[in-house]
């Protein structure tokens, strides 16, 4: 029975999850995180 309220825990945390908005700074923080490795990546490639 613990299992099944583990489960039900995380599926409303992860609903809470879904529902970052666009506006929020960590949003922002991590997209630029992203875009920064995307690019180091591509210039590691591009020196191979």
């Amino acid at each position: 029975m613990a299992l099944h309220e583990y489960r039900s825990d995380a599926a409303i945390a992860a609903s809470k999850a879904e529902t970052v908005q666009t506006g929020s700074p960590t949003y922002w923080v991590c997209l630029a995180l992203l875009f920064a490795t995307v690019a180091l990546a591509a210039r590691i490639a591009s020196l191979w």
